[in-house]
């Protein structure tokens, strides 16, 4: 999987952003403290992700390369600063609206919904799934995990393959 964490919370536990890379997935950085960046000054959306990789790279030792808009906002100059500092702007096509803690199946249902139109679109699915909140750390986050196991064991009994965002990326010598 792909995380993309709040800076604010890297600092007050490392020890997650660690154990989260330390299990093989990618971090990315989700800026400093969640705002909408759509109205934020170009010098406070900078602050937010400078923020933000300064955090995770001191944690983890090694540069970030992703970064999620909160809210999925983001404009012109929040996207050149981004490829400014290094990270590459990931969005999503499919999306589990689970940040309000729906039962599992309204999370499995809405994902499998949209990885179905993706896959008559012949497009994959780059899925948004949330295992914290924005407020504050120790959210209950059980229905996601619940709808999380579901949808992997289907998708490991139908051959479907997960892949993390570095995998979509183009390399040097061939594209995805």
């Amino acid at each position: 999987a792909t995380f993309f964490l709040i800076g604010r919370f890297v600092r007050q536990r490392p020890e997650i952003a660690r154990a989260i890379h330390a299990a093989g997935h990618v971090v990315g950085n989700h800026t400093m403290t969640h705002p909408v960046l759509l109205w934020k000054s170009p010098a406070r959306a900078r602050e937010e992700l400078a923020g933000c990789n300064a955090a995770l790279e001191d944690v983890l030792g090694e540069q970030v390369r992703f970064f999620r808009p909160p809210h999925g906002a983001r404009r012109p100059d929040i996207l050149r600063t981004a490829q400014e500092l290094g990270l590459t702007a990931v969005m999503w096509n499919a999306m589990g609206y689970d940040w309000t803690a729906p039962p599992a199946e309204r999370i499995f249902d809405r994902v499998q919904s949209r990885i179905r139109l993706n896959q008559l679109r012949r497009r994959g699915s780059n899925i948004l799934l949330h295992d914290g909140g924005q407020a504050g750390i120790g959210a209950d986050r059980t229905p996601t995990l619940t709808a999380t196991g579901k949808l992997l064991r289907l998708w490991s009994e139908n051959g479907l393959r997960t892949v993390t965002i570095e995998r979509w990326m183009p390399s040097k010598t061939s594209s995805l």
